[in-house]
C-alpha cells in the first residue's frame, strides 16, 4: 500500500506524531518500568460530567464546562484564543480522567507542547503516559483528499473507544473545500457520534463560514462558542461569548473577556478594565 493511500485510509497515518521529537529530551531519566507503574497506580475515578476549563469565570459562562457526549463548535477570529481556550479545555480534560487526542492542522506537535508548557499547562507527562495522543494533520489538500481525510477522521472518531475526548483543531481549510450542506453534513455526523458517546470539539475561523451557516451549523450542536479580539489602546482583549450550551441556561451576561499570559493560560479581565 502506498503512503497517500494508507494516509487516506487512516488519518493516524495522515499525521505526523513528531517522531523526530524526543518528548523525554530535558525531562532527566524517565525508565519505562516507572512509567507503567504510575499507569497501574492511577486511582480509578467517577467520570467527570463537564469538561471545565479551570478558570472559574470562563467556566461560569460554560454552564460549569462542556457536556460530555457533545458535538461543540469554537470559532473565532484569527489569533483570537481558539487554540488557547482548546488547549485549556483539553488540560482540564486531562486533570480530571479523560483520555485525548487532538488533531493539530495550526501547529506541529512540538510547537503545541512547548506551548503549554509556556502557558503553564504542561502536557508531556500525559503524551508520555498515552492519556494524550497528538497528531498534525495537514488539510491543505485538493478536494478529492480532502472528502478522503474527512472520511477517515470520521472513521477514526467513530472508532475511538480507547479516547474520551476528541479535539480537531482546525476545520477551516476543509471548509474552503464544500459548500454548505457538506459542513453541514460533517457536523451532523459528529452529532449523531455524540449521541454514541462521543466527546468531540471542532474549531474553524469565524471568515470561512457566512452568518447563514453559522446559525444552521449553530443548531446542530450542543455547544456553540464565538471568540473575537479588539485593540483597545495599548491592550489587546479577547472575548469569548458562549451562543449555545446544552443544559445551561443562557443569560443576558454570556460573554466574558480574557487575556493570554505566559505560565498562567487564560486570565479573565473586569469588564471596567476594557472599557477604561
Amino acid at each position: 500500500m502506498d503512503p497517500e493511500t494508507e494516509a487516506v485510509q487512516n488519518p493516524a497515518a495522515a499525521v505526523e506524531p513528531a517522531v523526530e521529537y524526543d518528548p523525554t529530551a530535558g525531562l532527566g531519566d524517565i525508565e519505562p518500568d516507572a512509567i507503567e507503574d504510575r499507569q497501574m497506580q492511577e486511582p480509578e475515578e467517577e467520570p467527570p460530567l463537564l469538561i471545565a476549563a479551570g478558570v472559574m469565570d470562563i467556566d461560569k459562562k460554560l454552564g460549569g464546562g462542556l457536556p460530555l457526549e457533545s458535538v461543540s463548535l469554537i470559532e473565532g477570529d484569527p489569533e483570537s484564543g481558539k487554540s488557547v481556550l482548546v488547549q485549556q479545555l483539553s488540560f482540564g480534560a486531562l486533570k480530571q480522567g479523560l483520555r485525548t487526542v487532538i488533531f493539530l492542522s495550526e501547529h506541529t506537535v512540538r510547537e503545541y507542547l512547548d506551548q503549554m508548557n509556556t502557558l503553564g499547562m504542561s502536557t508531556t507527562d500525559y503524551y508520555l503516559l498515552r492519556r494524550l495522543a497528538l497528531y498534525q494533520t495537514n488539510f491543505r489538500v485538493e478536494q478529492e483528499k480532502a472528502e478522503q481525510l474527512t472520511r477517515s477522521l470520521v472513521r477514526f472518531i467513530e472508532s475511538a473507544d480507547r479516547h474520551d475526548l476528541i479535539i480537531v483543531d482546525s476545520i477551516t481549510p476543509i471548509l474552503f473545500q464544500f459548500d454548505a450542506r457538506y459542513v453541514l453534513s460533517f457536523l451532523a455526523t459528529c452529532k449523531e457520534m455524540a449521541h454514541a458517546g462521543r466527546t468531540i470539539i471542532v474549531t474553524l475561523h469565524s471568515y470561512a463560514i457566512n452568518e447563514s451557516l453559522r446559525l444552521r451549523a449553530g443548531s446542530i450542536v450542543d455547544a456553540h462558542i464565538r471568540l473575537s479580539i479588539e485593540e483597545m489602546g495599548k491592550q489587546v482583549v479577547r472575548t469569548m461569548e458562549v451562543n449555545k450550551i446544552r443544559g445551561a441556561v443562557k443569560t443576558i451576561g454570556n460573554s466574558v473577556s480574557f487575556s493570554v499570559e505566559a505560565g498562567l493560560g487564560l486570565k479573565t479581565i473586569p469588564i471596567s478594565k476594557t472599557k477604561g
